[in-house]
């Protein structure tokens, strides 16, 4: 063999070898997810698999009401609800004032839009679109939005807080976007009448008239992983421990702060110390607001469709109803319909949510349920000794999640009337029919 020959073999040899390398480095992973208890991940989960959110998703009204020369309307589908919000905020205010009278507007047709608790005036300006020489408030708040349409052909907005002690705030709506207001109001299709509870005073809270047929589902979960939890909440997760505990079937522990697993693992309660000691810190509605929304987006843990449900400043804390099939969750077996955060000097002291995360079944579901008139349940609740009249917030159709029997991992969704007394979310017991058959009877099919 000559020698230029077997240099060319041993060069195609080498150039082979050189390929074979090549391919070997593209196609090569480095395992990181798979070590022992006691290894060091090489690359830390912080995420639970939900999603970051603005603040402007997690503020919606719970209610649309349309008034017409004394009568009322509002949707009966909370679809419709969710679309008009959508179109509500892409419109534009201006001349953003204080207003002295924080009396309800008397114009004969007007929209009043209703939302589940105080909002922050400051939230003004992640609602709605302002005009360039406007300014949002630096405080107060409001419960209730009024756009009615005055004498002169244009709208005034009224922002009317609940606390006689809250600043009150008045605006005026774009000519561009008045046509949409004045077909909001005159709108026939997909609206009900409503009957308004007054209770002992002026508590404008509106029910359908007639009894409303709501569809009940079957959802299945899925699991959400503690260890991303573990990585985020704790400041050096490396020192973390697991310690068995009573009643909890998790809790972890770094000696001043506390993540225990509870609800037969669908629900988790993290509870946390200051490093260190920090001065007397008072925050603002719109701080707690605003810094919750950043730390749960920290991780991503908006894992099912959120929105606020309770903002109370005394207590400084935070609760983030979950909404499915466009209403509201407000009852749950293990409590896993709401996410809620605690402050202590600007800093998060407790933090609870749900461990599991809701999705459709392939099981049917669809069935409607019909509840009562409006009429019948404000005499059930005049009647009742089990309701304080005077205490008596909210009523409102929202959802109650029952786990399903026999071992199914999922729950049935089931509409429900509710009163909200005294800050807490209460199911009216009453005799309620599906189509088909008795709510109770109804299972899975």
């Amino acid at each position: 063999m000559k020698f230029e020959t077997l240099k060319s073999i041993i060069l195609l040899i080498l150039i082979c070898f050189s390929l074979l390398l090549t391919v070997g480095l593209w196609n090569y992973q480095p395992i990181t997810d798979e070590v022992g208890e006691d290894s060091e991940n090489v690359v830390e989960e912080t995420t639970i698999g939900g999603k970051e959110v603005k603040m402007s998703s997690l503020i919606a009204p719970s209610q649309f009401v349309f008034h017409r020369n004394g009568a009322h309307y509002s949707f009966e589908d909370g679809k419709d609800r969710e679309n008009t919000y959508k179109l509500m905020k892409n419109w534009t205010l201006f001349n953003i004032h204080t207003e002295e009278n924080r009396d309800v507007p008397e114009a004969a047709n007007m929209m009043e839009v209703i939302f589940p608790t105080n909002i922050p005036a400051q939230a003004i300006k992640n609602i709605f679109t302002l005009g360039e020489q406007d300014f949002p408030p630096s405080s107060g708040e409001f419960r209730r939005i009024f756009f009615s349409i005055n004498d002169n052909g244009g709208v005034d907005v009224f922002f009317k807080p609940e606390s006689e002690d809250a600043l009150a705030y008045g605006a005026s709506l774009r000519s561009e976007n008045i046509y949409q207001l004045e077909k909001l109001i005159a709108t026939t299709e997909g609206v009900s009448e409503q009957v308004m509870f007054t209770g002992d005073g002026e508590k404008r809270i509106f029910l359908p008239e007639g009894e409303t047929k709501v569809p009940w589902h079957i959802l299945d979960t899925t699991s959400i992983r503690v260890a991303p939890l573990k990585n985020t909440l704790f400041e050096d997760p490396s020192i973390v421990k697991d310690i068995p505990a009573p009643r909890v079937e998790q809790r972890l522990t770094d000696s001043l702060s506390n993540l225990e697993v509870i609800e037969g693992g669908k629900r988790m309660v993290f509870s946390g110390l200051p490093r260190e000691p920090s001065p007397q810190t008072a925050m603002s509605s719109y701080e707690v607001l605003e810094k919750s929304i950043s730390f749960v987006n920290a991780h991503d843990g908006w894992t099912d469709t959120f929105r606020i449900g309770d903002l109370s400043t005394a207590n400084t804390s935070i609760t983030y109803y979950m909404y499915l099939k466009h209403l509201p969750v407000l009852a749950s077996e293990g409590n896993i319909h709401t996410i809620k955060v605690d402050y202590q000097n600007g800093q998060e002291k407790r933090y609870a949510r749900p461990l599991v995360r809701l999705e459709p079944s392939i099981n049917k579901s669809g069935a409607k349920y019909s509840l009562s008139s409006g009429d019948t349940i404000i005499a059930l609740i005049n009647e009742s000794r089990k309701y304080n009249v005077k205490l008596i917030e909210d009523i409102e159709i929202g959802y109650k999640l029952v786990q399903q029997s026999g071992g199914y991992g999922g729950y049935s969704l089931i509409p429900k009337w509710f009163v909200l007394e005294n800050g807490s979310w209460k199911e009216v017991e009453e005799s309620i029919e599906g189509e088909g058959g008795i709510a109770g009877a109804m299972g899975t099919n």
